[in-house]
């Protein structure tokens, strides 16, 4: 399976992701309407600013909507599920009249919570699956006060609130390999990119947003360091989420003397603090935390035949810098000159590697990396 992503989403085009549902709006009030003095609270969803995004991969579209209102003593008041979003789709929910704190989940499963615990105390929380998320939709979570202003007879004033939402996965993108083996023996040789997969990914995440708007992460509560909640520990699992992984890219270098593989995918996995690295095998049976890596698997072979010559499969492993909620790391170039490891679970040695990282929001910009080996 190959995802080639584009990297420019036009604004039309982003609009589009918006606007193509054709199916009415499904709306379920999943609470009774509150009895006494009401009001309407009307919701603008802002999601995150959409920037050097895929065109497969549709980092800001909105399938479904959780609303929930909670009262100042953190119980739920209403709720409401939307399936069928489009962008003309009006948000709005009854609620009593006062003060309230409303949380918004996009593109999640629909949710029984009854207190503000369940979001604001990871470790009191349903965990959602990486794989709930997929190319057509990103599980995005948000919140914020709003007052809820009387109806009346005379007319009503709707209570206005805008909720920024942030997505609850990293997105890692690598966009080009360069090989380059002038002056070796396998300057004249063959080398092709065979896999590209994602190891020691976790694969849960908690639903809750902190003050500020930052999600919650897995780290951060004790599940994190049960290894039942991570996928493809140490080499890639076929329990692995599919946006974890391109299998059986079988992509040539036409030019193993400074030549270029456009790559332009994109993967995604849950936060990761761990700064411990994974060293050993492929079948290492990892019982502790560790930091996410890439794996490229590619074969090389000689030209000739010689006591030095070449033909097999090689690895090229990486560790992710702390992997963080709703940012985008981009690998912008893997340069090769030399074979890699026999296997994924090793890494190449020290020195071997020159990594240049910066960090920004997915939002506002990239992370870019460089890799030389």
């Amino acid at each position: 399976m190959k995802r080639f992503f584009s990297f420019l989403l036009s604004a039309s085009l982003l609009a589009s992701l918006f606007s193509c549902q054709k199916s009415p709006v499904a709306e379920t009030e999943d609470t009774t309407p509150p009895d006494g003095p009401t009001g309407v609270i009307s919701v603008v969803i802002k999601t995150p600013a959409a920037e050097t995004k895929s065109a497969t991969l549709s980092d800001n579209a909105i399938k479904t909507v959780q609303l929930f209102v909670f009262t100042p003593d953190g119980k739920l008041e209403t709720s409401k599920y939307l399936e069928n979003y489009t962008s003309s789709t009006e948000l709005k929910i009854t609620a009593k009249t006062g003060d309230k704190m409303l949380y918004v989940v996009l593109n999640g499963k629909r949710l029984n919570f009854t207190k503000t615990s369940s979001f604001e105390n990871p470790q009191d929380t349903e965990l959602n699956d990486l794989s709930e998320n997929t190319k057509e939709k990103l599980i995005m979570v948000g919140k914020n006060q709003v007052k809820v202003e009387p109806y009346t007879s005379a007319g009503s004033t709707e209570s206005k609130v805008t909720v920024n939402v942030k997505r609850l996965t990293s997105k890692i993108v690598l966009q080009k390999v360069t090989v380059d083996f002038k002056g070796t023996t396998l300057e004249n040789g063959n080398f092709s990119i065979q896999d590209i997969y994602l190891v020691n990914v976790v694969g849960k995440a908690p639903y809750g947003v902190k003050d500020g708007g930052i999600p919650y992460t897995l780290a951060e509560t004790s599940y994190f360091s049960n290894m039942a909640n991570w996928y493809s520990k140490a080499t890639y699992a076929n329990t692995a989420p599919e946006m974890t992984y391109d299998l059986n890219y079988n992509k040539i270098c036409d030019n193993v003397n400074g030549g270029q593989v456009d790559i332009g995918l994109s993967y995604l996995a849950y936060p990761n603090n761990s700064t411990q690295v994974q060293n050993g095998t492929h079948d290492t049976d990892i019982t502790a935390p560790v930091m996410t890596g890439l794996v490229l698997k590619a074969h090389i072979k000689s030209s000739t035949f010689s006591d030095t010559a070449v033909d097999k499969d090689t690895y090229y492993t990486f560790d992710l810098p702390q992997l963080e909620p709703n940012k985008q790391y981009v690998i912008t170039n893997i340069t090769i000159t030399m074979p890699g490891a026999d296997n994924p679970g090793e890494r190449v040695a020290s020195g071997k590697i020159t990594p240049t990282i910066t960090v920004d929001p997915w939002a506002d910009g990239n992370t870019n990396i460089t890799y030389d080996f």
